[in-house]
């Protein structure tokens, strides 16, 4: 993979993605979560080849914890603007990687520069898209998951803390925490009583409402999170988990005391992520639509 793979293969591959995401950005800010959660679980799967994306049964899409995935029209968008500008040479998997990247940059996060040259795959893996990461997970079970793909405890805590620090949670995902913490009946000891009212005042008693990952700092993506977890308002149990542990609390306090070494290590695990099994060369492909593995 290279910097420069597309500076003379489709010269308008970076302005038209940038100008999409923008677009996109004005009429929901959020969608830069929806950006960031979707790359996130496509690279998941069997590395970042756009699978993701694909739809059809027993797709990816289809999995319990894609269900709530925002941001595909985005990437349909920018993929039909290249086909008519550069007809099949830009991969869904570089419009996704690089419409993450924007998006981070646009919600005041760092800028950091992406390789392309991935290519997109030809299949969507249906059961390994419902073993991702849970918010219910303790510690264990997250640093098994990460240390399987070859992440260090803090690289975890950078892409599941960092990446928490903007969008939404929906209350079904954390109503234990404020209401009935391992059947107890009594609220997680570990959230801090203030913020479990506001969790309680937000939600009602069956919806699916939503409330900030972030409470304070929603649509930026800053350290401003891992303030939060110190003081016992980490919105899902598997983020709280990260103080309670020996392994990354260490991580939770310097990332919470400096934002500059947490915007520098973010791009390293973002980099990382991002170039997790990819296809290159004649592996893979490069579709004319990214839903439809042509």
């Amino acid at each position: 993979m290279s910097l420069t793979f597309y500076n003379n293969k489709c010269s308008s591959f970076a302005k038209t993605v940038s100008d999409e995401v923008a677009a996109a950005m004005k009429k929901d800010p959020t969608i830069a979560a929806g950006l960031l959660r979707m790359h996130f679980h496509d690279c998941w799967v069997r590395g970042c080849d756009a699978s993701v994306l694909l739809s059809g049964p027993n797709s990816e899409r289809q999995a319990g914890p894609n269900l709530s995935l925002r941001g595909f029209q985005v990437i349909d968008t920018i993929k039909s603007k290249l086909e008519r500008s550069c007809r099949g040479v830009v991969s869904c998997a570089d419009i996704l990687t690089q419409a993450t990247r924007d998006a981070v940059v646009k919600t005041n996060g760092p800028f950091w520069r992406v390789k392309f040259g991935r290519r997109d795959g030809r299949s969507s893996n249906f059961n390994e898209a419902n073993h991702l990461p849970s918010p219910f997970e303790d510690a264990n079970g997250l640093l098994a998951k990460f240390a399987a793909k070859g992440f260090t405890a803090e690289e975890m805590v950078l892409l599941q803390g960092g990446g928490h620090s903007i969008g939404v949670g929906h209350c079904p995902f954390f109503r234990d925490r404020y209401s009935n913490f391992s059947g107890t009946a009594q609220p997680d000891p570990a959230l801090n009583p203030t913020h479990a009212i506001f969790l309680k005042a937000s939600c009602d008693p069956n919806g699916n409402a939503a409330v900030p990952n972030d409470h304070g700092s929603a649509h930026l993506l800053d350290n401003h999170y891992f303030l939060n977890i110190q003081k016992g308002k980490g919105l899902f149990n598997s983020d709280q988990e990260f103080y309670s542990d020996s392994r990354t609390r260490k991580s939770i306090d310097k990332y919470a005391a400096s934002s500059d070494k947490f915007y520098l290590d973010f791009i390293k695990a973002m980099e990382k992520m991002s170039e997790l099994g990819v296809l290159t060369g004649s592996h893979g492909s490069i579709r004319t639509h990214c839903a439809i593995a042509k």
